[in-house]
């Protein structure tokens, strides 16, 4: 069986790391999709499974088109959720109880973090479907 090993070093790491979180902040986010794509080259380049390297293909541009719908779809699921909240929890004068008062921040919170990890996971399941081993298929 070959060796496996990740060939990247500390310094390559730094700079990579600084150059994403840099174009991120200059940017105000709208380089992340690029940002993503670089850090997940470099990885992959210096990653090495069984005698194999790896390779990253993915597009920034549909990483880009993808995080528009993210950006769409989940200002508006939160949207739903608090609604539904506020619907549900009112008392009977129409007026949203105590309860209700500490549960809106508390179940935003929540649906927040559920909306994050989806998106994390969905992150994930892209990066990894985007990447192979290199040379002819």
């Amino acid at each position: 069986m070959a060796e496996s090993k990740f060939t990247g070093g500390l310094f390559g790491y730094i700079v990579t790391y600084a150059a994403v979180l840099a174009s991120i902040a200059f940017t105000a986010g709208l380089a992340l999709p690029f940002a993503l794509c670089f850090r997940e080259r470099w990885i992959a380049r210096n990653t090495i499974i069984d005698g194999k390297q790896l390779e990253f293909y993915g597009s920034p541009i549909v990483l880009f088109l993808r995080k528009v719908l993210f950006l769409l779809f989940g200002p508006m699921l939160i949207a739903l959720a608090l609604s539904l909240m506020l619907w549900i929890l009112p008392s009977g004068d129409g007026e949203i109880s105590v309860l209700g008062f500490a549960l809106v921040p508390t179940l935003t919170v929540v649906v927040f973090g559920l909306f994050m990890a989806w998106l994390s996971l969905r992150m994930r399941k892209w990066i990894v479907r985007h990447t192979r081993f290199q040379g002819p298929s």
